[in-house]
């Protein structure tokens, strides 16, 4: 089912309790009559997902040096002098929604955020109405980093109704804009910011034929997909590409957008060397040939891994996802595709005991899975713990479609908050972006806490959207959505709008839980579970994001091939 994603409450029972407890009787007989089964020692059947062949050439990743010429071409500033440059505009505080857009913030942040807490002071000590525009901005860049942000004070719907009626077009568009970004960062309960959303939207595309060319493309752009949904790396390529071309109306100072191509380039390099290094283990470890049957996606993980995190300083953060990111593809396509039932319950009781070479009667092609997973994953303590949670998920799937069994939409979201790899994933990335790791902090992010379950619904159902017809072909076990339509009797655009409704409430509940102030995490581990459900939303965008197309080629060249020089 490629790479699975879990869901966050529908209805929120508490995720560490398995969902074996939850199953009907039907389903515990389904269980109980497989376990009892003998091995069958004739040639077993096995599936085929027809799985198109890797589109790279490792070749070619293996002799990246990370090198370019876009250094040679800035011939005025220094990267360092280009900086310092930068920073004078920031701290003129006009500047700091590009520097974001642009992927430079990070230089910067420090900086930022003794801005953002001088806006803020200014928010609390003035309550005078400001434009809507600049309210509405004011609202998500201090809410996105943390700040108190109050909507019903910026964003009251009488003055943004009442008001933008008798403005210009061009202010009109600027200030449904800046309304419709903001709305995308409710907390649950705020209304208002539903309003604005809906309100903002029906506006924006009611403005659209009107709209010069410029404009129109800006606007379908933030449609398409909001800003704050958006993977932060693709959208600094697709935000730079468009101000140097001068095609979405929006003009920056030169030496913004220099510093811009300048550092975006600085950090391709950084990831060209990590993907040579990282290619040169997938060779090394020669995984592909002993599971022939699976997809070979590294290119793809190492684009996930780099949505979650893509700073120059994370890199190992960075190659540990990528590598268990291209673990768990083989691992699903195991239990979605290739294995046995008799060897998947032996497989499963395997990885829970976690020993260094299990003496079950595992096929070679496991006993080689196993083994690259354990001497992998030894590296992250108690990651164990997630990868048996994982494998028993992905064993509850394989029963529901060995037995032809339907599960309940709440049956199927339990088991896939887990199955998902959202855990998985934030797990092994959790020591290397937390300066304090104790078994207290351990114990925490091991309980499934309400940030990572709402994660895991965003990846899950970004899947489902992205998968649900084709793996209906290959007879798969069905998806959220197969599931909402066979319980309420909706067609599939319905259903699907459901499920989008519920990937919505899943975007408040991680907007409280990460930009809140009861925030349980470090930042930068807060940070990479927002960006995990960002890179959930564009990688499935616009079809499955671990198979081959045109759309994601694009991205992977863009972010790791391509100078923004051009």
């Amino acid at each position: 089912m490629s790479l699975k994603a879990p869901a966050a409450p529908v209805a929120t029972a508490g995720w560490p309790e398995a969902a074996a407890t939850r199953r009907s009787s039907r389903r515990h007989k389904l269980w109980c009559s497989s376990a009892a089964e003998s091995p069958d020692h004739r040639q077993p059947r096995r599936r085929s997902a027809n799985y198109r062949p890797s589109s790279w050439d490792y070749d070619a990743f293996l002799s990246l040096k990370g090198g370019g010429g876009s250094r040679d071409r800035v011939c005025q500033f220094s990267h360092d002098q280009l900086k310092r440059s930068v920073k004078d505009m920031l701290l003129g505080k006009s500047e700091g929604p590009s520097c974001k857009r642009l992927g430079i913030s990070y230089h910067f942040e420090e900086d930022i955020r003794s801005i953002l807490s001088s806006i803020s002071m200014e928010t609390a000590n003035d309550r005078r109405v400001d434009d809507v525009a600049s309210m509405a901005l004011k609202f998500r860049l201090l809410r996105e980093n943390g700040f108190s942000a109050d909507p019903g004070l910026l964003l009251k719907h009488e003055i943004y109704a009442k008001d933008c009626s008798k403005a210009t077009l061009q202010r009109d568009v600027n200030r449904f804009l800046s309304l419709y970004e903001a709305s995308y960062l409710a907390f649950r309960g705020e209304e208002t910011l539903d309003v604005a959303r809906k309100f903002s939207t029906k506006a924006l595309r009611d403005l659209m034929p009107s709209m010069p060319p410029h404009t129109r493309k800006r606007v379908a752009h933030a449609l398409d997909l909001p800003l704050h949904w958006r993977a932060p790396r693709l959208e600094t390529r697709w935000f730079i590409d468009h101000c140097a071309a001068g095609d979405i109306g929006l003009s920056l100072h030169p030496l913004l957008l220099q510093f811009a191509k300048l550092d975006f380039d600085n950090v391709q390099r950084v990831h060209q060397q990590e993907l040579a290094r990282l290619t040169g283990w997938w060779r090394d470890i020669g995984l592909c040939d002993r599971l022939t049957f699976s997809r070979d996606r590294l290119m793809e993980c190492f684009h996930f891994a780099n949505g979650i995190v893509w700073e120059p300083k994370h890199g190992a953060c960075r190659d540990i996802l990528a590598r268990v990111a291209n673990l768990i593809i083989h691992l699903d396509d195991v239990y979605d595709v290739y294995g046995t039932l008799d060897e998947l319950i032996l497989f499963t009781d395997a990885i829970g005991r976690w020993d260094e070479n299990p003496y079950e009667r595992l096929p070679e092609y496991m006993k080689a899975l196993y083994s690259v997973i354990y001497n992998t994953s030894n590296e992250v303590a108690d990651s164990i713990l997630k990868w048996h949670d994982i494998s028993v998920s992905f064993l509850v799937e394989a029963k529901w479609h060995h037995g032809s069994y339907m599960p309940t939409l709440r049956e199927y979201l339990d088991n896939g908050r887990v199955s998902c790899s959202a855990p998985l994933l934030l797990l092994h990335a959790f020591p290397t972006l937390n300066s304090e790791v104790n078994a207290k902090t351990f114990s925490l992010i091991q309980s499934y806490p309400a940030l990572v379950q709402s994660v895991s619904l965003v990846l899950r159902l970004c899947n489902d959207s992205a998968t649900h017809r084709a793996e209906l072909q290959r007879g798969d076990a069905p998806s959220s959505i197969a599931i909402h339509m066979s319980e309420s009797g909706a067609g599939e655009q319905d259903s699907r709008k459901a499920m989008a409704d519920l990937i919505v409430e899943a975007w408040k509940a991680i907007n409280q839980e990460a930009f809140g102030s009861s925030c349980k995490f470090a930042r930068p581990f807060a940070k990479a579970c927002v960006n995990l459900a960002r890179i959930s939303q564009c990688v499935y965008h616009e079809g499955d994001g671990f198979e081959p197309s045109d759309v994601k080629r694009k991205q992977i060249n863009d972010l790791f091939l391509e100078s923004a020089y051009g």
